[in-house]
């Protein structure tokens, strides 16, 4: 019984690391909502994020100011001292690889 309840407890923890989001949140540009939004964080450096200009093309990569990072909350970035980590997630479409 305590084999099974710690399978299970196993196999739970395991479907929760495989949904979590680990790409670099680049969008593909494919929906007008992701126009209207604009910028979007750079999930592997806090020190970029991506642009999305047009739709159908690739999102530019921009870079910050010198000492700031992106905080997607405030679609900015920001000093050191106000930059939180926020939870990565997924863009609206992803880019071709």
């Amino acid at each position: 019984m305590k084999l099974q309840l710690a399978l299970s407890a196993l196999l739970v923890i395991s479907c929760g690391l495989v949904q979590a989001y680990n790409g670099d949140g680049q969008p593909g540009c494919k929906t007008q909502a992701e126009i209207e939004i604009s910028v979007f964080r750079n999930d592997w450096d806090p020190t970029s994020y991506w642009k999305c200009e047009s739709l159908n093309k690739p999102a530019s990569e921009m870079k910050c100011p010198s000492d700031t990072g992106f905080m997607d909350s405030l679609k900015n970035c920001v000093s050191w001292e106000e930059w939180e980590w926020e939870k990565p997630v997924a863009p609206l479409s992803e880019a071709d690889q």
